[in-house]
C-alpha cells in the first residue's frame, strides 16, 4: 500500500490505523461523565481531582507529571483540571454504578477476569486421542513430549502450554471444562469442531472482586452506557469526512 500523502485528513489517518473508534469511545464517555446527575455527585473539588489524577497515574516524581502534561497537551492549568476532574467524577459514578449490584456484574464478567495456563493436544484421530491419553494418564508419556510430537496445532511448539489467558479466549468445549477444574485435573478426549482435544489444567488465578477488579467493571459499565453515543459520533466524523 502507498504511504500516506502529507495532505491526507487526519480523521482518514485515524480511521486507517484503527484509531478512530477508541478516539469516539473516549470522546462518548467524557461526554457521558460529564452530563451524569447525581445526588451523590455534586461538587468536584479540584485539588482532590488532580490529587486523583496524580495517584491514578502512579507518578510521585513532579518532573515526569509535567512531562505526561506535555505529551497529552494539558500544559494549560484549565485543561489539567478538567481533565483530572473527569477522571475523579468518573470513578465516582463507578462508585455508584457498581454500588447496588457490583457482585452481579462481577460475575457476569468474571470469565473474563479468571486465567488459566493449561496444557492442550489437538488430534485429527479419536483413536491416538485415547492412546495418548491412557499413556498420559499412567504417567508412561510426559503430556508435554506428546504434545510436541503429535498435536496438530501451535501448541506443538510449546510442548502443549497456552496461556495464561482468560477464559473467553478457548474453544467453548475446552473452557466449559477448565472453568470449575482444579490443577493438576486431566480431561479425557473430547470433540471440538474437527478435531479431539486432551486438557490438563496447569494453573489457575481465580479473580477476586477487589478495587482493581471494580475498575475495570466499571470502565465495562461506562463504555457500555456510552456505547451508542460513541456510535453516533463515529458515524458523524465518517459523515463530515465524506460531505
Amino acid at each position: 500500500m502507498d504511504s500516506e500523502t502529507p495532505d491526507q485528513s487526519l480523521i482518514d489517518q485515524l480511521a486507517l490505523h484503527g484509531v478512530l473508534e477508541q478516539l469516539t469511545k473516549g470522546q462518548a464517555e467524557l461526554s457521558f461523565v460529564e452530563q451524569f446527575k447525581s445526588e451523590a455527585i455534586k461538587t468536584i473539588d479540584k485539588k482532590k481531582s488532580i490529587d486523583f489524577l496524580v495517584k491514578e497515574l502512579k507518578i510521585t516524581d513532579k518532573e515526569n507529571f509535567q512531562k505526561w502534561c506535555q505529551n497529552r497537551r494539558l500544559t494549560d492549568e484549565s485543561n489539567l483540571i478538567r481533565y483530572a476532574a473527569y477522571r475523579y467524577k468518573r470513578s465516582l459514578i463507578i462508585k455508584e454504578l457498581l454500588k447496588e449490584n457490583g457482585e452481579t456484574v462481577f460475575l457476569k464478567y468474571k470469565d473474563r477476569l479468571d486465567r488459566v495456563l493449561y496444557s492442550l493436544i489437538r488430534l485429527d484421530s479419536e483413536d491416538l486421542a485415547n492412546d495418548l491419553y491412557y499413556s498420559i494418564e499412567s504417567s508412561e508419556l510426559d503430556f508435554g513430549t506428546a504434545a510436541e510430537e503429535h498435536s496438530c496445532g501451535p501448541e506443538a511448539k510449546t510442548r502443549g502450554i497456552v496461556g495464561p489467558v482468560d477464559l473467553t479466549t478457548p474453544h467453548p468445549e475446552v473452557a466449559a471444562r477448565l472453568r470449575t477444574a482444579s490443577p493438576g485435573k486431566l480431561f479425557s478426549p473430547f470433540k471440538a469442531d474437527d478435531w479431539f482435544a486432551i486438557v490438563r489444567l496447569e494453573y489457575r488465578f481465580d479473580s477476586e472482586y477487589n478495587e482493581t477488579t471494580k475498575s475495570f467493571l466499571g470502565g465495562l459499565l461506562v463504555g457500555s452506557k456510552s456505547k451508542e453515543l460513541a456510535q453516533k459520533l463515529m458515524n458523524l466524523h465518517l459523515e463530515l469526512e465524506v460531505n
